[in-house]
């Protein structure tokens, strides 16, 4: 397997560069990037990709420019354009060990999308990626090939090669026990039978031991967490709240869930984004070729400066192999061949061999 991964500044100098080869490449491309599709159309590269807030290259992030993967000829890519309607058949994944999938994180399709790929799948074919989509959370086409750029569309690279990964999160339970008693969709309005901004108010309160005047600047560093099967807790993304409306949540919270609210430290989360790249080198024997890392942007806008601390202990952790990734509005893994998950606020590394 040979890596060719590059970092280019803009969409022109990528098209200048490559515009005489006859490869195919996927594109992980930041919101900053001035990107013009009818650029990439006209060159007749074929290049797939998708928009993210931020992209992962080596030790470094970057709120712009954007990266360009190099398909090998094992290796196949699809654009699905319609997620609520799927064109694969099983044909088209046989003998594939890998996918990474990107899915416009803002469609009401995505879960969908994940339960009918899951199905395509081979049994043993490991799956993750990330949610594709723009800071503030506004709508837009962010899925692309040298086609045009869509809504409601996913990226699937199909690889030849086995996939370890490893995800944590890192945050921990502040207070425990509580039930979400009015829900709808993505919106948590009441937290035992009281107002939830009232409730959420009152335990952050408490922990900083201060008024809480301005409860947005606190909500990167104390999430909702989604109490599962075995104390399992799942993470779920505050992105605003109303005195009226409550919670709008990254993901749903079904009505009369056990809930908790949590609590982020950094340590915490660089201990859990280091846990997750061991666990996928470690899958490999620390025979890696290539490492992909998908990470919630909140994860990294709440670390700040300490999350360059993070990046480089994750290279030190994968031995300096190839690193490429996107810092995501949602992370996507299959875990334990039972469900293909969207997730909150998680790291998640692949370790390819």
């Amino acid at each position: 397997m040979s890596i060719n991964i590059k970092y280019y500044s803009s969409l022109d100098t990528f098209v200048k560069d490559c515009k005489e080869d006859n490869n195919k490449y996927l594109l992980l491309v930041s919101q900053q990037c001035k990107f013009y599709i009818s650029l990439l159309r006209n060159s007749k590269i074929q290049a797939y990709g998708a928009v993210f807030p931020e992209i992962i290259f080596e030790g470094e992030s970057y709120a712009n420019g954007l990266l360009a993967y190099k398909l090998d000829k094992d290796e196949n890519i699809f654009i699905q354009k319609d997620i609520s309607n799927l064109t694969l058949t099983q044909n088209d994944f046989e003998g594939v060990k890998s996918v990474i999938t990107f899915v416009d994180a803002l469609s009401s399709h995505k879960h969908t999308y994940l339960d009918n790929l899951f199905e395509l799948l081979p049994v043993d074919t490991q799956v993750m990626g990330g949610g594709s989509g723009e800071l503030p959370y506004n709508r837009k086409e962010v899925i692309f090939s040298n086609e045009g750029i869509f809504k409601d569309a996913a990226i699937i690279l199909c690889k030849k090669q086995n996939l370890k990964v490893g995800i944590e999160h890192g945050w921990k339970v502040l207070k425990d026990g509580l039930i979400a008693t009015m829900s709808k969709e993505n919106s948590l309005t009441q937290i035992d039978y009281e107002n939830a901004l009232n409730v959420y108010k009152d335990i952050i309160k408490e922990d900083l031991k201060e008024d809480v005047t301005n409860i947005s600047s606190h909500l990167l560093k104390y999430p909702i967490g989604l109490v599962k099967y075995g104390n399992k807790v799942r993470v779920r993304e505050v992105i605003s709240v109303d005195e009226k409306n409550g919670f709008k949540l990254g993901l749903p919270i079904p009505q009369n869930s056990v809930i908790c609210v949590l609590k982020g430290k950094k340590d915490n989360l660089i201990k859990a984004a280091y846990n997750a790249t061991k666990k996928a080198v470690d899958g490999c024997n620390n025979n890696q070729n290539l490492v992909f890392l998908f990470e919630c942007i909140n994860r990294r806008l709440f670390l700040k400066d300490k999350y360059n601390s993070e990046l480089e202990i994750i290279r030190r952790t994968i031995d300096n192999r190839p690193l490429i990734g996107a810092l995501t509005l949602g992370e996507i893994l299959k875990e334990d061949n039972i469900s293909l998950n969207f997730y909150n606020k998680t790291c998640i590394a692949g370790a390819v061999c």
